[in-house]
C-alpha cells in the first residue's frame, strides 16, 4: 500500500531496504506501555523499513558530538486504518521515535493521506545508549490522490538531489527545514525556502499561532456556556484581539 516514496525522496537506489518491521521486535525488545501495546497490536496495520541513508551507501559523512549522533539516518513508514493520519497521525509517529535511536524520518500513511514526522533528538547524557526527543516536527495530512502548488514544491525540497549533503546532520536538518516550510506554507498559502535560521524563527511563530488557536476555542466554549452580556462582549472582543494577532503573524510569515 505504500505511496511511491522513491519517487518523492529518490534516494540512491543502495540505500532502499524495503523490509518488513515486525510488531514482536518492539514486544520483544521496549518496555511498552498498556496503550502503546493496544497501538502497536490493534491499530498499527504494518511498519516497513523503507530506506537507510548512511556513509557507506550515500557518501555522506556521519557527525558525532557530545549531543548528538548522525551516524545514519532511518526512513520507515507505518500503515494505519483509514481516517487515522488525519485524527492522530502524530501519535503513532511518536511511537517510532521513541524507541528507535536512530535519526529517523518516519512516514505515517492510510489509504487517502500520509504525513512525515521527524525530532530533534539527543543522545541522553545518563545513558549514552538512549536517545532523548526534545522537540517532534509533524507535516499537516498531506493528500495521496492528488498534489497541490505546495506539496509540489515541498516534493521539490525534499528530492534527494536538492539536499544538504555536507554531512548527514545536514542532511537530517534539511528535512525539518521542509517541514516547517510547509507547514509555513498552509499558513501564507505560499512555499518558500528559507534559511535555517529563518525556519527556526518562523518554527517559533507557528507555534505560537498553534497556541492561540487553541486559546481561541476555549474562548468560543466559554462563550457559549456564558449568559451574562457584558461577559459575553468582552469574550468575543478578546477573541478578534486573538485572530488579529494570527493575521499579523501570518502576514510576517509571507514576506520574504
Amino acid at each position: 500500500m505504500s505511496l511511491g516514496y522513491n519517487n518523492i525522496l529518490n534516494l540512491p537506489e543502495r540505500c532502499w531496504l524495503n523490509k518488513k518491521l515486525t510488531k514482536a521486535f518492539f514486544l520483544k525488545n521496549f518496555e511498552l506501555s498498556a496503550t502503546e501495546k493496544k497501538r502497536l497490536n490493534n491499530q498499527i496495520e504494518s511498519m516497513t523499513w523503507l530506506a537507510s541513508i548512511k556513509p557507506s551507501n550515500s557518501n555522506i559523512p556521519a557527525i558525532i558530538t557530545n549531543e548528538y549522533s548522525y551516524e545514519e539516518i532511518q526512513v520507515i513508514s507505518v500503515t494505519v486504518p483509514n481516517g487515522d493520519v488525519e485524527r492522530e497521525g502524530n501519535k503513532y509517529a511518536e511511537f517510532i521515535h521513541k524507541f528507535i535511536p536512530y535519526q529517523i524520518l518516519v512516514l505515517v500513511e492510510d489509504y487517502t493521506h500520509y504525513l512525515i514526522s521527524l525530532t530533534d533528538k539527543r543522545i541522553n547524557q545518563a545513558d549514552k545508549n538512549k536517545r532523548t526527543i526534545e522537540r517532534h516536527f509533524h507535516s499537516q495530512a498531506l493528500s495521496r490522490l492528488y498534489k497541490n502548488d505546495l506539496t509540489e514544491a515541498f516534493y521539490k525540497t525534499i528530492t534527494f538531489s536538492q539536499i544538504d549533503k555536507t554531512n548527514l546532520e545536514t542532511t537530517y536538518k534539511s528535512y525539518i527545514q521542509a517541514v516547517i516550510q510547509l507547514q509555513t506554507s498552509a499558513l501564507t498559502g505560499s512555499f518558500q525556502k528559507r534559511s535555517y535560521k529563518r525556519t527556526e524563527e518562523e518554527l517559533e511563530l507557528i507555534e505560537t499561532v498553534e497556541e492561540m488557536e487553541q486559546e481561541i476555542l476555549g474562548l468560543k466554549n466559554e462563550l457559549k456556556k456564558e449568559s451574562q452580556l457584558n461577559s459575553k462582549i468582552k469574550l468575543n472582543v478578546t477573541i478578534q484581539e486573538k485572530r488579529k494577532k494570527i493575521e499579523e503573524i501570518k502576514h510576517k510569515l509571507s514576506k520574504e
